[in-house]
């Protein structure tokens, strides 16, 4: 394989790699956005829907009396499809108002129950069972007291979808992205590779020994000429060293007389 095109392979090899780091940190960056919007609705839906509800129970009735909270709840359950369930339950735990009806009545389950006693002051708790993520916070009176809890159950089927939405637009786009730059890149690669090795073969040229041509098998007078000078030089090198040689014997020789 010729060095350019191990180069060219190279530049597009990195290339590839580059373009899929930005494809998976952009994947990574709109992931976190669409989870931060569907957080933001959830805490919108939560605030506002206790905010109604302790006013209405700020008017000294308990939190069971307030039926108004049934149908606060079920229509914040239809503004939003993600939302599998809102439940309005009682300082110990049991099921006041549900969009589920059937359960309202029971006892919530174990997991919410130590999430709520764990929580912390003032903040609101998270539990994720069978896929979902259950949001809740607590509703308190004009007193500061704790009068019950709100907690909204989103589904995380939801969350997955949204990621496969976002991977499949981005897909689509890099199906078409990618092939364009690295086409555009091997055009520029060899284009610049070309330009770049112009001098250097150039200087090859001219420093390649002349064919000759081809004839009668008569070589011609200047390659004659060149051989006659280069056996000239090596007859004058072979010459030079049998001196040289002589010279350094002759010393040896005379070393060895002194000796003696």
């Amino acid at each position: 394989m010729a060095p350019g095109t191990r180069i060219i392979l190279a530049i597009l090899g990195v290339t590839c790699a580059g373009l899929a780091l930005c494809a998976a940190l952009v994947f990574g960056s709109l992931d976190r956005v669409a989870l931060r919007t569907a957080e933001a609705n959830v805490d919108f839906l939560l605030t506002q829907l206790r905010d109604t509800i302790e006013a209405n129970a700020g008017l000294g009735l308990p939190l069971s009396d307030v039926r108004v909270v049934q149908d606060l709840i079920e229509r914040a359950k239809a503004t939003d499809p993600q939302v599998v369930a809102v439940e309005v339950f009682s300082p110990d735990g049991v099921s006041l108002f549900n969009t589920d009806r059937g359960s309202i009545g029971e006892t919530i389950s174990s997991a919410w129950q130590t999430a709520v006693r764990y929580r912390v002051e003032n903040e609101r708790w998270r539990v994720e069972e069978f896929g979902n993520i259950v949001v809740g916070q607590v509703i308190g009176n004009d007193f500061g007291e704790t009068i019950g809890h709100l907690a909204i159950t989103v589904s995380g089927e939801g969350r997955a979808a949204l990621a496969r939405n976002v991977l499949a637009g981005l897909g689509s786009r890099a199906a078409w992205v990618i092939p364009g730059a690295l086409l555009v890149l091997l055009i520029v690669s060899v284009a610049l590779l070309d330009l770049s090795g112009r001098p250097l073969k150039r200087l090859a040229d001219r420093l390649a020994p002349e064919a000759p041509p081809a004839g009668d098998g008569v070589m011609p007078a200047r390659y004659l000429a060149g051989a006659d000078g280069v056996k000239l030089s090596v007859d004058r090198a072979v010459s030079d060293f049998d001196r040289a040689t002589a010279a350094v014997l002759k010393v040896d020789e005379s070393d060895d007389r002194n000796a003696a």
